[in-house]
């Protein structure tokens, strides 16, 4: 096991133990599942991507391998401390501490544009464990943020269950089970509804 990989694993017990709520998950993301959602961006895209729920950085890892240039990639994360393992990892990165329902206004500042918005987002927000009013509010940002021919790449620990309502305003395009995750998870693509 590579150091890197044995850190983020400290960083996110400690997190996960002072703030299980927030946290959403029991283990760090894979490198498989990083993979799988940086599969849905084209390789050496060139634009603006935006990632949800940083976390400890693997999927934030795998964008940068993808070929996405640091500078074109914006990562929110709404615990202070994983931000700041966040920005001394990836120091090329724009890391911000931000609440995702305040998702326009981060990226805005972030460009110094008003009204940005982009063609891709990463989401490892927990969707399903945050209040309904909450999630419908993110997903509202995200509806306002992304181009008309944008996309959010989602995961869910929920492998059967697609139907989610405030993906209501979304079109799932593709799904992909990712079994080496742990635990397993689904990786979903979808456009907003025309």
């Amino acid at each position: 096991m590579s150091i890197k990989f044995l850190k983020s694993v400290a960083v996110f017990s400690r997190e996960l133990f002072t703030n299980p709520g927030a946290t959403g998950a029991a283990c760090p993301s894979s490198l498989w599942l990083g993979q799988r959602m940086a599969s849905f961006i084209p390789k050496d895209y060139d634009g603006l991507v935006v990632e949800l729920g940083a976390g400890t950085g693997a999927i934030t890892n795998e964008l940068l391998d993808r070929g996405i240039a640091p500078n074109n990639l914006i990562s929110i994360e709404m615990s202070a401390s994983l931000s700041t393992y966040l920005q001394h990892r990836f120091p090329n990165v724009r890391v911000i501490q931000g609440d995702a329902e305040e998702l326009q206004q981060i990226i805005d500042q972030s460009t110094g544009r008003p009204n940005t918005s982009v063609d891709y987002i990463v989401s490892s927000l927990p969707f399903r464990s945050l209040p309904r009013e909450v999630c419908q509010k993110i997903a509202q940002q995200i509806t306002q943020i992304l181009t008309s021919a944008g996309r959010l790449i989602q995961f869910t620990y929920h492998l059967r269950s697609k139907n989610f309502t405030p993906f209501n305003g979304f079109t799932s395009l593709r799904s992909k089970i990712v079994w080496a995750n742990i635990p397993p998870a689904r990786v979903d693509l979808y456009a907003v509804k025309a």
